[in-house]
């Protein structure tokens, strides 16, 4: 439950602190007093987003700090998901700067707006004006049986597994895409593919075939230089390696005389043998270098066909038309193996529809059987806020499997008749402002006793309804208070009478700025309050003797 609310330096409060006690607490004041920004500092505590034309003072922060007593609500587990430090006095706080920036804390830890949202849920229940016109919905209807149902735990599986069923289809749907895509490029890849896999690219060619090229282009003076160079060498009379032989021949009669001698000799012998092979390798290329038209139009023609292909492609060598061709072949694979894939994913996708489907007809059949008792205890709790004549009617009507959604196959509507003999319609045809927040009370008491919500706030929603009316509620709260906290913000004497714990929200001047402040009351000036409410400023001594037995009613 909430034990105290800080606020500072939000809207036209400069700081205030409440300290709100366990069963029925009240909060009056005059139309304009505040009483709402008392709410929407609560819903910032709750995870609302925040604005920086909220704050007082542009110069300082705001600061809204909420304790919560959790130690019989079971959130350990909750704090021990989400990596927070747990104590049985949970304190969250917001931040609010002058740039509009917004800092959340749960037990000084720093959280996400969202985490937030996720623990404020679980820890109060704000029924405002506002959700009394979500009762029209069909969406708020259904939620209101799966409360009552005790279907949360079951919902949330059934919704995790419409998830599962609705991602395998939209997997399916991309397939048949990517499939249908596929076939019509197949033939353009196969055709690429037959023309690289014709091609019997290898990975050097192209440089050695570069070289071939270059040498058929120029035979002629290749073999004129290769021969001109052999001739020189060894191929006529006084070449080179001859006057070699000469020299060498004339130092044999010396180099036993003289060991530098000898040594110059073993080297020119030497360089006679290497100069007679590099002669021999001239030769050969020579004889080799012959002119081949033949050859070197098949070799151009290659390299051609290559370079071409290499252009086609947008790419600059024969590794990287290697690489396409593998691509494509991986592709054509790729496509071939779609089927079997798609064939899979459908297997896959009947099998979470037949999930789907099981869980849908168990939640319905939980819907459907709640309904009587709903339509039973809405009737006894309408008679108790004065509507004895007042009923429920849950019309629920079954859709086509191929209509599932992520609530299942059931569509809610409520009808209601406020007076005996009165036509059952849907609610937003039928009842009043005041008819509805009756009957939203009426089903809040229903769900609170089947969900551990420890707190709930009713937010004036007694608009619409007085006199016997407005006891009647103001007894169904206080029942409702012995159960669960309950905040409510009210207009009505009769609701404020019932109160265990009552404050009062006012407005001061100072220095020519108007603030709100909030006060509790004690049995004389809760008396007085009351007395206001019944009669305006100054009540005579028989309505104050009017509010006191209204208290001690």
């Amino acid at each position: 439950m909430i034990t105290s609310l800080k606020i500072k330096n939000y809207a036209i409060i400069k700081e205030v602190e409440i300290e709100f006690g366990p069963k029925l607490n009240i909060i009056t004041g005059e139309t304009g007093a505040g009483k709402s920004i008392m709410m929407g500092a609560l819903g910032l505590i709750l995870g609302e987003r925040a604005d920086a034309k909220s704050l007082m003072n542009h110069d300082d922060k705001c600061v809204i700090e909420c304790s919560f007593d959790i130690k019989k609500d079971k959130l350990k587990s909750f704090f021990k998901q989400n990596e927070l430090d747990y104590d049985d006095l949970c304190i969250v706080r917001r931040e609010i700067t002058n740039s509009g920036k917004s800092r959340a804390f749960i037990n000084d830890t720093p959280v996400t707006l969202n985490l937030l949202k996720d623990l404020g849920s679980r820890l109060v229940d704000i029924v405002s004006q506002h959700e009394t016109l979500e009762l029209n919905e069909a969406e708020f209807q259904l939620e209101i049986i799966d409360a009552i149902a005790d279907n949360l735990e079951l919902l949330e599986d059934y919704k995790n597994t419409f998830h599962q069923y609705k991602n395998c289809l939209k997997q399916l749907e991309e397939l048949n895409e990517r499939e249908a895509k596929a076939k019509q490029d197949e033939d353009y890849y196969k055709f690429i593919l037959n023309e690289l896999s014709d091609a019997k690219i290898q990975e050097t060619e192209q440089e050695e075939l570069e070289n071939v090229l270059n040498v058929l282009s120029h035979a002629e003076t290749i073999q004129e230089a290769a021969y001109n160079a052999y001739t020189l060498l060894d191929g006529t009379e006084n070449s080179l390696i001859d006057q070699l032989r000469v020299i060498k021949s004339g130092l044999s009669s010396s180099q036993k005389h003289h060991k530098g001698i000898e040594e110059l000799s073993i080297r020119i012998e030497q360089s006679t043998i290497e100069l007679k092979d590099i002669a021999a390798e001239f030769e050969n290329i020579s004889n080799l270098s012959q002119a081949n038209p033949v050859e070197l139009e098949r070799v151009d023609a290659r390299l051609q066909l290559l370079f071409n292909l290499q252009k086609k492609h947008r790419l600059n060598n024969n590794i990287e038309l290697l690489e396409f061709q593998r691509k494509l072949e991986n592709d054509i694979l790729a496509i071939s193996s779609l089927s079997k894939e798609i064939e899979q994913k459908e297997l896959e996708l009947k099998n979470h529809h037949e999930s789907v489907l099981t869980k849908a007809k168990v939640l319905s059949e939980k819907r459907k059987n709640c309904i009587p008792e709903i339509e039973k205890n809405i009737s006894k709790l309408l008679a108790q806020v004065a509507m004895p004549d007042a009923e429920l009617k849950v019309k629920h009507t079954s859709l086509d499997n191929d209509k599932i959604n992520q609530t299942g196959t059931d569509m809610i509507e409520f009808y209601f008749a406020a007076n005996k003999g009165s036509q059952m319609q849907v609610i937003n045809k039928v009842a009043s402002g005041g008819e509805l927040s009756r009957l939203m009370l009426c089903i809040k008491s229903l769900i609170s006793d089947k969900i551990s919500l420890p707190s709930i706030v009713f937010d004036e929603i007694d608009t619409g309804i007085s006199g016997e009316a407005a006891l009647k509620v103001g007894n169904v709260m206080k029942e409702h208070a012995k159960k669960h906290q309950v905040l409510a913000i009210t207009h009505l004497p009769q609701i404020a009478a019932k109160a265990d714990n009552h404050f009062n929200v006012y407005k001061t001047i100072d220095d020519n700025t108007t603030r709100t402040n909030i006060r509790k009351l004690n049995e004389i000036e809760r008396q007085n309050e009351i007395a206001v409410m019944l009669a305006g400023n100054k009540p005579s001594e028989q309505v104050l003797l009017t509010a006191r037995e209204m208290m001690g009613a």
